[in-house]
Protein backbone atom coordinates (compact mmCIF):
# COMPACT_ATOMS: atom_id res chain seq x y z
CA UNK A 1 0.00 0.00 0.00
CA UNK A 2 1.41 3.46 -0.87
CA UNK A 3 2.24 5.53 1.87
CA UNK A 4 1.25 9.34 2.11
CA UNK A 5 3.14 11.62 2.96
CA UNK A 6 3.32 13.30 6.27
CA UNK A 7 2.07 16.67 5.66
CA UNK A 8 -1.34 15.20 4.07
CA UNK A 9 -1.66 12.12 6.67
CA UNK A 10 -4.03 14.40 8.60
CA UNK A 11 -6.28 16.19 6.53
CA UNK A 12 -9.71 15.51 6.45
CA UNK A 13 -12.64 17.38 4.70
CA UNK A 14 -13.49 20.63 6.19
CA UNK A 15 -16.34 21.47 8.15
CA UNK A 16 -17.68 23.73 5.33
CA UNK A 17 -17.32 21.21 2.72
CA UNK A 18 -18.77 18.56 4.79
CA UNK A 19 -22.04 20.26 5.24
CA UNK A 20 -22.14 21.16 1.73
CA UNK A 21 -21.69 17.45 0.73
CA UNK A 22 -24.21 16.16 3.05
CA UNK A 23 -26.79 18.65 2.76
CA UNK A 24 -26.13 17.88 -1.48
CA UNK A 25 -27.27 14.17 -0.47
CA UNK A 26 -30.52 14.92 0.67
CA UNK A 27 -31.41 17.88 -1.70
CA UNK A 28 -31.44 20.50 1.61
CA UNK A 29 -30.96 24.14 1.87
CA UNK A 30 -27.15 25.28 1.69
CA UNK A 31 -26.88 27.55 4.10
CA UNK A 32 -23.10 26.30 4.98
CA UNK A 33 -20.56 26.77 1.64
CA UNK A 34 -20.52 30.58 1.21
CA UNK A 35 -22.20 30.07 -2.38
CA UNK A 36 -24.45 32.40 -3.82
CA UNK A 37 -26.76 31.28 -6.16
CA UNK A 38 -27.58 34.52 -7.48
CA UNK A 39 -27.04 34.59 -11.94
CA UNK A 40 -24.07 35.98 -13.12
CA UNK A 41 -25.25 39.86 -15.21
CA UNK A 42 -25.66 38.85 -19.05
CA UNK A 43 -23.04 41.29 -19.96
CA UNK A 44 -20.26 38.89 -17.91
CA UNK A 45 -21.57 36.06 -19.31
CA UNK A 46 -21.59 37.37 -23.02
CA UNK A 47 -18.37 38.69 -22.35
CA UNK A 48 -17.43 35.10 -21.32
CA UNK A 49 -19.03 33.24 -24.86
CA UNK A 50 -17.30 35.98 -26.69
CA UNK A 51 -13.69 34.76 -25.52
CA UNK A 52 -14.71 31.25 -26.08
CA UNK A 53 -15.66 32.28 -29.62
CA UNK A 54 -12.71 34.24 -30.59
CA UNK A 55 -10.67 31.27 -29.10
CA UNK A 56 -8.68 33.21 -26.60
CA UNK A 57 -8.08 29.72 -24.97
CA UNK A 58 -3.55 29.75 -24.93
CA UNK A 59 -1.78 29.77 -21.72
CA UNK A 60 -2.22 33.75 -20.71
CA UNK A 61 1.01 34.85 -18.97
CA UNK A 62 1.81 33.80 -15.24
CA UNK A 63 0.92 36.99 -14.04
CA UNK A 64 -2.43 37.02 -15.80
CA UNK A 65 -3.42 39.23 -19.10
CA UNK A 66 -2.14 42.91 -18.81
CA UNK A 67 -6.18 44.12 -19.40
CA UNK A 68 -7.06 42.54 -16.43
CA UNK A 69 -4.42 43.41 -14.50
CA UNK A 70 -4.68 47.29 -15.65
CA UNK A 71 -8.17 47.28 -14.89
CA UNK A 72 -8.10 46.03 -11.55
CA UNK A 73 -4.80 48.36 -10.83
CA UNK A 74 -7.98 50.74 -11.62
CA UNK A 75 -10.23 49.46 -9.29
CA UNK A 76 -7.74 49.22 -6.71
CA UNK A 77 -6.80 53.07 -7.01
CA UNK A 78 -10.37 54.02 -7.26
CA UNK A 79 -12.13 51.88 -4.75
CA UNK A 80 -8.76 50.59 -2.56
CA UNK A 81 -7.04 53.91 -2.29
CA UNK A 82 -3.87 51.48 -3.06
CA UNK A 83 -1.38 52.90 -6.13
CA UNK A 84 -0.27 49.29 -7.73
CA UNK A 85 1.60 49.38 -10.96
CA UNK A 86 -0.45 47.10 -13.40
CA UNK A 87 2.85 45.51 -14.46
CA UNK A 88 4.78 44.82 -11.98
CA UNK A 89 2.28 44.84 -8.39
CA UNK A 90 -0.69 43.12 -9.71
CA UNK A 91 -0.84 39.14 -10.19
CA UNK A 92 -4.11 37.42 -11.52
CA UNK A 93 -4.39 33.88 -9.67
CA UNK A 94 -6.54 30.97 -9.29
CA UNK A 95 -9.39 32.36 -7.08
CA UNK A 96 -8.20 34.37 -3.93
CA UNK A 97 -7.22 31.05 -2.33
CA UNK A 98 -5.00 30.69 -4.94
CA UNK A 99 -3.43 34.12 -4.48
CA UNK A 100 -2.93 32.94 -0.57
CA UNK A 101 -1.40 29.60 -1.64
CA UNK A 102 1.76 31.61 -3.63
CA UNK A 103 1.43 34.34 -1.07
CA UNK A 104 2.22 32.05 2.44
CA UNK A 105 4.72 29.81 -0.24
CA UNK A 106 6.56 33.12 -0.98
CA UNK A 107 6.88 34.75 2.44
CA UNK A 108 7.20 31.88 4.60
CA UNK A 109 9.11 28.95 5.60
CA UNK A 110 8.14 25.57 7.22
CA UNK A 111 8.43 26.27 11.65
CA UNK A 112 7.59 29.79 11.11
CA UNK A 113 4.82 31.55 12.68
CA UNK A 114 1.58 33.48 11.24
CA UNK A 115 -1.42 35.01 13.65
CA UNK A 116 -5.03 34.40 12.67
CA UNK A 117 -8.06 36.24 14.31
CA UNK A 118 -10.23 33.56 15.89
CA UNK A 119 -12.95 32.41 14.72
CA UNK A 120 -10.96 32.27 11.75
CA UNK A 121 -11.43 31.11 8.09
CA UNK A 122 -10.57 27.36 8.21
CA UNK A 123 -8.87 27.16 4.79
CA UNK A 124 -6.55 30.14 5.76
CA UNK A 125 -5.34 27.61 9.41
CA UNK A 126 -4.99 24.59 7.28
CA UNK A 127 -3.30 25.81 3.98
CA UNK A 128 -1.28 27.32 6.34
CA UNK A 129 -0.54 24.01 8.42
CA UNK A 130 0.06 22.07 5.06
CA UNK A 131 2.99 24.50 4.70
CA UNK A 132 4.44 23.53 7.64
CA UNK A 133 3.81 27.06 9.15
CA UNK A 134 2.39 27.25 12.66
CA UNK A 135 -0.61 29.20 13.55
CA UNK A 136 -0.85 31.49 16.86
CA UNK A 137 -4.34 32.32 17.33
CA UNK A 138 -5.58 36.12 18.68
CA UNK A 139 -9.00 35.65 20.12
CA UNK A 140 -12.72 37.95 18.86
CA UNK A 141 -15.06 38.74 21.12
CA UNK A 142 -18.23 37.46 19.58
CA UNK A 143 -20.14 39.53 21.61
CA UNK A 144 -18.99 42.77 20.28
CA UNK A 145 -16.52 41.82 17.42
CA UNK A 146 -13.64 43.70 19.08
CA UNK A 147 -10.10 42.35 19.83
CA UNK A 148 -7.40 43.47 22.54
CA UNK A 149 -4.09 44.70 20.28
CA UNK A 150 -2.41 43.14 24.02
CA UNK A 151 -3.26 39.65 22.71
CA UNK A 152 -1.57 40.07 19.40
CA UNK A 153 1.49 41.39 21.14
CA UNK A 154 1.29 38.42 23.57
CA UNK A 155 0.64 35.97 20.65
CA UNK A 156 4.34 37.02 18.98
CA UNK A 157 7.54 35.41 19.62
CA UNK A 158 10.67 35.32 17.46
CA UNK A 159 9.21 32.51 15.45
CA UNK A 160 6.55 35.21 14.25
CA UNK A 161 6.88 36.27 10.59
CA UNK A 162 3.32 37.10 9.61
CA UNK A 163 -0.64 37.93 10.50
CA UNK A 164 -3.41 37.47 8.45
CA UNK A 165 -6.39 39.83 8.80
CA UNK A 166 -9.88 39.55 7.03
CA UNK A 167 -11.93 42.14 6.51
CA UNK A 168 -15.01 41.72 6.51
CA UNK A 169 -14.01 38.60 8.29
CA UNK A 170 -15.30 35.13 7.49
CA UNK A 171 -16.81 33.59 9.40
CA UNK A 172 -17.53 36.60 12.18
CA UNK A 173 -18.48 39.32 9.99
CA UNK A 174 -16.06 41.62 11.45
CA UNK A 175 -15.08 44.95 9.74
CA UNK A 176 -11.99 46.36 10.56
CA UNK A 177 -11.73 50.13 11.76
CA UNK A 178 -9.22 52.12 10.34
CA UNK A 179 -8.16 52.59 13.83
CA UNK A 180 -7.94 49.09 14.78
CA UNK A 181 -6.33 48.41 11.41
CA UNK A 182 -3.64 51.65 12.15
CA UNK A 183 -2.52 49.41 15.88
CA UNK A 184 -2.09 46.27 13.65
CA UNK A 185 0.20 48.14 11.50
CA UNK A 186 2.14 49.91 14.74
CA UNK A 187 3.02 46.21 15.98
CA UNK A 188 3.33 44.94 12.63
CA UNK A 189 6.22 47.62 12.05
CA UNK A 190 7.84 46.95 15.25
CA UNK A 191 8.31 43.35 14.53
CA UNK A 192 8.99 43.49 10.88
CA UNK A 193 5.99 41.29 10.04
CA UNK A 194 4.26 40.32 6.73
CA UNK A 195 0.69 41.00 6.61
CA UNK A 196 -1.82 39.24 4.08
CA UNK A 197 -5.23 40.60 4.01
CA UNK A 198 -8.50 38.57 3.04
CA UNK A 199 -10.44 41.37 1.19
CA UNK A 200 -13.00 39.35 -0.76
CA UNK A 201 -15.87 40.53 0.81
CA UNK A 202 -14.74 44.31 0.20
CA UNK A 203 -18.36 45.20 -1.08
CA UNK A 204 -20.60 43.81 1.54
CA UNK A 205 -20.59 45.89 4.02
CA UNK A 206 -23.88 47.21 6.35
CA UNK A 207 -25.05 50.49 7.32
CA UNK A 208 -22.57 52.07 9.75
CA UNK A 209 -19.35 50.13 8.92
CA UNK A 210 -16.62 51.15 5.78
CA UNK A 211 -14.47 48.62 4.37
CA UNK A 212 -10.97 50.20 4.70
CA UNK A 213 -7.87 48.31 3.02
CA UNK A 214 -4.95 48.04 5.28
CA UNK A 215 -2.50 48.99 2.36
CA UNK A 216 -4.20 52.12 1.81
CA UNK A 217 -2.66 52.89 5.28
CA UNK A 218 1.19 54.51 4.99
CA UNK A 219 2.34 52.24 7.70
CA UNK A 220 1.15 48.67 5.59
CA UNK A 221 1.77 49.40 2.28
CA UNK A 222 5.72 47.92 2.24
CA UNK A 223 4.48 44.83 3.91
CA UNK A 224 1.27 44.33 2.83
CA UNK A 225 -0.37 41.16 0.41
CA UNK A 226 -4.07 42.04 -0.44
CA UNK A 227 -5.54 39.39 -1.90
CA UNK A 228 -9.67 39.79 -3.10
CA UNK A 229 -11.24 38.13 -6.31
CA UNK A 230 -14.31 37.85 -8.20
CA UNK A 231 -15.98 34.82 -6.71
CA UNK A 232 -18.31 36.76 -4.00
CA UNK A 233 -18.95 40.22 -5.77
CA UNK A 234 -20.34 39.06 -9.09
CA UNK A 235 -21.47 35.52 -8.09
CA UNK A 236 -18.96 33.53 -10.06
CA UNK A 237 -17.29 31.28 -7.11
CA UNK A 238 -16.69 28.51 -9.43
CA UNK A 239 -14.80 30.74 -12.33
CA UNK A 240 -11.64 30.81 -9.59
CA UNK A 241 -10.61 34.08 -10.39
CA UNK A 242 -8.97 36.06 -7.63
CA UNK A 243 -5.72 38.45 -7.72
CA UNK A 244 -3.14 40.38 -5.34
CA UNK A 245 -1.06 43.15 -5.05
CA UNK A 246 2.35 44.19 -2.93
CA UNK A 247 5.57 44.97 -3.10
CA UNK A 248 6.99 44.46 -6.82
CA UNK A 249 9.66 41.45 -5.15
CA UNK A 250 7.06 39.71 -3.70
CA UNK A 251 4.10 39.83 -6.35
CA UNK A 252 7.05 38.54 -9.27
CA UNK A 253 7.76 35.62 -6.81
CA UNK A 254 4.51 35.06 -6.42
CA UNK A 255 3.64 34.94 -10.11
CA UNK A 256 6.95 32.27 -10.21
CA UNK A 257 4.95 29.77 -8.05
CA UNK A 258 1.79 30.36 -9.26
CA UNK A 259 3.70 28.92 -13.18
CA UNK A 260 4.70 25.98 -11.18
CA UNK A 261 1.39 25.13 -9.16
CA UNK A 262 -1.31 26.48 -11.40
CA UNK A 263 0.62 27.50 -14.60
CA UNK A 264 -1.70 30.28 -15.41
CA UNK A 265 -5.65 31.30 -14.45
CA UNK A 266 -8.36 30.14 -16.80
CA UNK A 267 -7.43 32.52 -19.61
CA UNK A 268 -11.66 32.92 -21.55
CA UNK A 269 -12.55 33.72 -18.25
CA UNK A 270 -9.62 36.66 -17.44
CA UNK A 271 -11.13 38.17 -21.16
CA UNK A 272 -14.37 37.59 -19.58
CA UNK A 273 -14.48 39.43 -16.50
CA UNK A 274 -13.49 42.67 -17.69
CA UNK A 275 -16.85 43.28 -18.51
CA UNK A 276 -17.30 43.27 -14.53
CA UNK A 277 -15.53 46.65 -14.53
CA UNK A 278 -18.62 48.54 -16.84
CA UNK A 279 -20.90 47.69 -14.02
CA UNK A 280 -22.57 50.30 -12.56
CA UNK A 281 -22.33 51.94 -9.01
CA UNK A 282 -25.99 50.49 -8.86
CA UNK A 283 -24.95 47.26 -8.69
CA UNK A 284 -22.71 47.21 -5.75
CA UNK A 285 -25.58 49.59 -4.03
CA UNK A 286 -28.09 47.09 -4.84
CA UNK A 287 -26.21 44.30 -3.97
CA UNK A 288 -25.61 45.72 -0.73
CA UNK A 289 -29.82 46.52 0.21
CA UNK A 290 -30.03 42.95 -0.71
CA UNK A 291 -27.75 41.25 1.84
CA UNK A 292 -28.84 43.77 4.36
CA UNK A 293 -32.57 42.56 4.04
CA UNK A 294 -31.10 38.97 4.27
CA UNK A 295 -29.02 39.42 7.61
CA UNK A 296 -31.85 40.98 9.12
CA UNK A 297 -34.41 38.38 8.40
CA UNK A 298 -32.02 35.52 9.35
CA UNK A 299 -30.87 37.37 13.04
CA UNK A 300 -34.18 38.36 14.07
CA UNK A 301 -35.52 34.62 13.34
CA UNK A 302 -32.19 33.22 14.93
CA UNK A 303 -33.11 35.25 17.62
CA UNK A 304 -36.54 34.18 18.08
CA UNK A 305 -35.63 30.31 17.61
CA UNK A 306 -33.98 30.86 20.86
CA UNK A 307 -29.93 31.26 19.22
CA UNK A 308 -27.39 34.38 20.17
CA UNK A 309 -26.58 35.03 16.43
CA UNK A 310 -23.48 37.83 16.13
CA UNK A 311 -25.00 40.81 13.53
CA UNK A 312 -22.27 40.89 10.90
CA UNK A 313 -21.20 44.20 9.88
CA UNK A 314 -19.87 42.84 6.75
CA UNK A 315 -19.70 39.33 4.17
CA UNK A 316 -22.71 37.01 4.83
CA UNK A 317 -21.87 34.42 7.65
CA UNK A 318 -23.37 34.73 11.08
CA UNK A 319 -21.79 32.73 13.85
CA UNK A 320 -24.80 31.70 16.18
CA UNK A 321 -24.33 30.27 20.27
CA UNK A 322 -26.62 27.96 20.59
CA UNK A 323 -26.29 27.45 24.38
CA UNK A 324 -29.59 27.66 25.31
CA UNK A 325 -30.92 24.93 22.93
CA UNK A 326 -30.86 21.23 23.68
CA UNK A 327 -28.09 20.55 21.95
CA UNK A 328 -25.06 18.51 22.81
CA UNK A 329 -22.44 20.46 20.96
CA UNK A 330 -21.71 21.82 17.52
CA UNK A 331 -21.53 18.70 15.83
CA UNK A 332 -24.57 17.47 16.91
CA UNK A 333 -26.37 20.50 16.46
CA UNK A 334 -25.09 20.93 12.53
CA UNK A 335 -26.20 17.17 12.29
CA UNK A 336 -29.73 17.24 13.64
CA UNK A 337 -30.62 20.66 11.97
CA UNK A 338 -29.76 19.12 8.81
CA UNK A 339 -31.53 15.81 9.69
CA UNK A 340 -34.97 17.80 11.03
CA UNK A 341 -35.22 20.74 9.03
CA UNK A 342 -32.73 19.86 6.07
CA UNK A 343 -31.14 23.45 6.67
CA UNK A 344 -27.29 22.69 6.71
CA UNK A 345 -25.09 24.94 8.54
CA UNK A 346 -21.47 24.25 9.75
CA UNK A 347 -20.00 23.16 13.09
CA UNK A 348 -18.42 25.67 15.07
CA UNK A 349 -15.25 23.64 15.71
CA UNK A 350 -14.31 24.56 11.97
CA UNK A 351 -13.02 28.01 13.13
CA UNK A 352 -11.12 27.32 16.37
CA UNK A 353 -7.75 25.47 17.19
CA UNK A 354 -9.38 24.25 20.02
CA UNK A 355 -12.80 22.36 19.12
CA UNK A 356 -14.08 23.12 22.55
CA UNK A 357 -13.66 26.87 22.10
CA UNK A 358 -16.41 26.48 18.82
CA UNK A 359 -18.92 23.29 20.42
CA UNK A 360 -21.66 26.05 21.35
CA UNK A 361 -21.34 27.68 17.65
CA UNK A 362 -22.78 27.21 14.16
CA UNK A 363 -22.09 29.21 11.26
CA UNK A 364 -24.89 30.57 8.81
CA UNK A 365 -24.80 31.94 5.67
CA UNK A 366 -27.08 33.83 3.64
CA UNK A 367 -25.57 34.08 0.66
CA UNK A 368 -28.57 32.24 -0.99
CA UNK A 369 -31.63 33.89 -2.80
CA UNK A 370 -34.15 35.25 -1.05
CA UNK A 371 -36.62 32.56 -1.53
CA UNK A 372 -34.53 30.07 -0.52
CA UNK A 373 -33.16 31.64 2.35
CA UNK A 374 -36.94 32.20 4.18
CA UNK A 375 -37.87 28.92 3.10
CA UNK A 376 -35.28 27.27 5.08
CA UNK A 377 -36.01 30.10 7.96
CA UNK A 378 -39.51 28.47 7.82
CA UNK A 379 -37.81 24.84 7.92
CA UNK A 380 -36.16 25.39 11.12
CA UNK A 381 -39.03 27.26 13.08
CA UNK A 382 -40.74 23.99 12.09
CA UNK A 383 -38.01 21.77 13.20
CA UNK A 384 -36.75 23.83 16.41
CA UNK A 385 -41.34 24.68 17.51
Amino acid sequence: MLKISEKTQHLKQSGIRNASTRCNEIGGINLGQGVCDIPIVKSIKQSACDAINNDKSLYSPCEGILELRQAVAKKLKSYNKISADPATEVVITHGSTGAFICAIMTLFNPGDEVILFEPFYGYHKNILNLHNIQVKSVPMSLDDLTFDPEDVRKAITPKTKGIVICTPCNPSGKVFTQQELQTLGEIAEKHDLAVITDEIYEYITYPGYTHVSPASLPIFKPRTITISGFSKTYNMTGWRLGYATGPQHIISKMALVQDLVYVCPNTPLQHAVLAAFDLPDSYFEEMKKTYHVKRDSVVNTLIELGFKPTVPQGAYYIMADFSKLKFKDDEQAAQSLLENSKVATVPGRSFFIDAKRGEKYIRVCYALNEQKINLAMQQLKVALA
